[in-house]
């Protein structure tokens, strides 16, 4: 599957690097995750999904002369005319730049490119700054799961977008 063929610079991320994510990003991702999240994936979900073939963890970076920063990451799955979001973070300090918004627009160009035609995702009703990001992006709340979240209990909206 074609990943960075078809993605198209946008002026807001015009000073991101995208690519995917390789082993080497573990720790900055689990680092990411740790900071983000009250329950968060455990390394061995990043490994697992570095593993499989229709999983992609595309990563935002800055990058300078000296150093190079992950700055945020979203994880995804295409699977035939379908794609799934399965997470999404952004490092502290670089929220409320627009880092969200471009991942999910270059993981949803990478789908297009691919012939996927829906995106779905899950999300907390509790997490308000994502829910007003996915419905500021056309995503659409389809159904609910009770009971979703194993820590809390707490249920899952699930979410869809059709692609053009």
């Amino acid at each position: 599957m074609r990943v960075n063929s078809c993605i198209r610079n946008n002026p807001e991320t015009s000073n991101l690097i995208f690519s995917l994510a390789t082993a080497d990003d573990l720790d900055e991702l689990v680092a990411i995750e740790n900071q983000a999240f009250p329950f968060p994936w455990p390394c061995q979900h990043f490994i697992a999904e570095l593993a499989k073939d229709y999983s992609r963890t595309l990563l935002a970076i800055r990058q300078n002369r000296q150093e190079r920063e992950i700055c945020g990451y979203i994880i995804f799955w295409l699977i035939f005319d379908e794609m799934h979001i399965l997470n999404l973070a952004v490092k502290t300090g670089y929220r409320r730049q627009g880092i969200a918004r471009a991942l999910i627009h270059r993981a949803m160009q990478t789908a297009s490119c691919n012939q996927v035609r829906i995106v779905w995702l899950e999300v907390r009703p509790s997490n308000q700054a994502a829910l007003s990001l996915y419905h500021s992006l056309g995503f659409r709340c389809v159904a609910r799961r009770k009971k979703y979240y194993s820590e809390t209990g707490e249920d899952a909206l699930i979410m869809s977008r059709a692609l053009p």
